[in-house]
């Protein structure tokens, strides 16, 4: 069984791996992680306290429920989600960010940080818009967390 300080130790590998491609496009970038004190309980309120503690806006039940194990086809798909998010220009959706090749390998490497058995991620978009946790004019953010790590995912950028 894999422990709290497995998680952190891959998240802060992808970290170091990814922080400066993610904040090379004008977009800003925020990886934060930390062990959960409790058991995460109710997706939604997981990711309220988590950015909560991070000074961000919590959304109560507007987080948007992705399936981590989908592949890109699927439903809600975890990994569409992600390289729609860092595929492309936050502000000039014509221009490439990471591309979808590196958007996905980033958004694979992500999400196995965390425990497959107990891995769950949210994002604050959904189909209609999203809903900010900033006060930045565009932003997408991800929460991801297993049974003893979480972690946020938030790009912002200004129009």
């Amino acid at each position: 069984m894999e422990g709290v300080s497995d998680t952190l130790a891959r998240l802060d590998a992808f970290h170091a791996r990814w922080h400066l491609r993610l904040n090379a496009d004008g977009a800003t970038v925020r990886i934060a992680a930390d062990a959960l004190a409790i058991s995460p309980g109710l997706h939604a309120a997981c990711a309220d306290a988590f950015v909560t503690s991070l000074g961000l806006t919590p959304i109560g039940g507007n987080w948007e429920l992705l399936d981590a194990e989908a592949g890109m086809e699927g439903p809600r798909s975890a990994r569409a989600a992600l390289v729609e998010a860092f595929a492309r220009n936050m502000v000039i959706a014509q221009q490439p960010w990471l591309g979808e090749d590196d958007a996905l390998a980033m958004g694979e490497e992500f999400l196995g940080c965390f425990d497959p058995g107990t891995r769950q991620i949210v994002t604050n978009r959904m189909y209609f818009g999203w809903n900010p946790i900033t006060t930045a004019s565009i932003e997408w953010a991800f929460v991801a967390f297993d049974d003893g790590a979480i972690a946020l995912l938030l790009a912002t950028a200004e129009s």
